[in-house]
C-alpha cells in the first residue's frame, strides 16, 4: 500500500509538470487561401457534467484604449465567426466575443490565473463555456439565514455546444484556442490523485508502526528474558581466583549464611558392628 501511494503521488506530481507548460492546451491557428485565420475544434465532454470551454485568443494587450470608445485598441477591425459542421451561424450560442473594457478587465484575470499574462497574448473570446466557469453571464446569488449566509453563481445564458461537434472560427486577425477545459480536467485529476496517493501511504504507514508497537506488546522485551536468564549469577565471566572476602568462604554467594560443611557418614559395616556389640545380651 505504501508503494501504491508513493506511485500515485509520483503520477500526480508527473500531471502537475504537464499544467505547467500551457502549450500543451493551446492549438494555434491555420490560414487558407483567402487569408482569414482558422481554427476547428471538436466539441467533447468526457464526464458529461458540462464544459470549461475555450478561451480565444489575439495578440494585444488589455485595457489599452488610445481613442477612448471604451473598446480595447486590438478589438479594433476584429471580425470573428463561429459556425458548425452545417455551416450555421453559433456566434449568439456558443460562444461571446468580449471587447468592452469593463469584460476585459475579468478576461485578463482569467488570463493571469489559467494562462500567461506576459505573452503578449490577450482573451477575446469564450466558446463553448457550457458551465459558465469563467463567470462572464450570470451573478453571484445570497442564499442562507443570517449568519449562515453563503453565494452561489448563478449562470444566466450559458454557451450551448453539442458533444461531437467541430465547429470552426473565423477571424480576420491571427488567433489560437486555449482548452481550458481539458486544463481544468487535468487540475481536478492532479489534486485528488495527491490526496488518494497521501492518504494511502499514510494508512500504510499507520498500519507498519501499529503493528510493530503490538507485537512488542504481546512479547516481552530482551532485556527482561536477560534479567531472568542470568538471575543470582554475574552475567559478566569473571577471571582467575579473585579475592577472599574475610568471613566467607571461597565461591559462596555474597550475602548467603555459611556454607554447608560435609558430614562423615559411618560405614554399615562399623554401624553393624556397633549395635551388636553393644545391644546383645550376655550368654550365661
Amino acid at each position: 500500500m505504501l508503494l501504491l501511494g508513493v506511485g500515485i503521488i509520483v503520477s500526480s506530481f508527473g500531471i502537475f509538470d504537464v499544467l505547467e507548460d500551457v502549450k500543451t492546451f493551446i492549438k494555434p491557428s491555420v490560414t487558407d487561401g483567402d487569408n482569414v485565420s482558422v481554427i476547428v475544434q471538436e466539441f467533447t465532454d468526457e464526464d458529461k457534467d458540462g464544459s470549461a470551454g475555450w478561451y480565444l485568443m489575439i495578440q494585444g494587450e488589455y485595457s489599452v484604449d488610445n481613442n477612448d470608445d471604451n473598446i480595447t485598441d486590438a478589438c479594433e477591425g476584429l471580425n470573428i465567426t463561429i459556425t458548425d459542421q452545417q455551416g450555421n451561424d453559433m456566434n449568439s450560442t456558443s460562444g461571446t466575443i468580449y471587447c468592452e473594457l469593463d469584460n476585459n478587465r475579468k478576461l485578463e484575470r482569467l488570463d493571469k490565473d489559467n494562462i500567461d499574462i506576459n505573452d503578449g497574448w490577450m482573451i477575446v473570446g469564450i466558446i463553448c463555456d457550457t458551465l459558465d466557469n469563467a463567470e462572464m453571464n450570470g451573478y453571484w446569488e445570497t442564499y442562507g439565514t443570517a449568519g449562515e449566509e453563503g453565494q452561489r453563481w448563478i449562470a444566466i445564458d450559458p454557451d450551448r455546444c453539442t458533444i461531437g461537434e467541430k465547429y470552426t472560427i473565423s477571424s480576420n486577425q491571427e488567433m489560437m484556442l486555449f482548452d481550458r477545459d481539458s486544463q481544468a480536467g487535468l487540475e481536478e485529476e492532479g489534486f485528488w490523485g495527491l490526496i488518494c496517493g497521501l492518504c494511502c501511504s499514510c494508512f500504510a504507514l499507520t498500519l507498519g508502526v501499529g503493528s510493530v508497537i503490538s507485537r512488542f506488546a504481546k512479547n516481552p522485551g530482551t532485556l527482561q528474558f536477560t534479567t531472568l536468564e542470568l538471575e543470582g549469577a554475574s552475567p559478566a565471566p569473571v577471571s582467575g581466583e579473585g579475592t577472599t572476602i574475610p568471613g566467607t568462604t571461597p565461591g559462596a554467594i555474597l550475602g548467603a549464611g555459611p556454607s554447608a560443611q560435609p558430614v562423615a557418614v559411618p560405614l554399615v559395616e562399623e554401624a553393624a558392628g556397633k549395635v551388636t556389640d553393644s545391644d546383645e545380651p550376655e550368654k550365661e
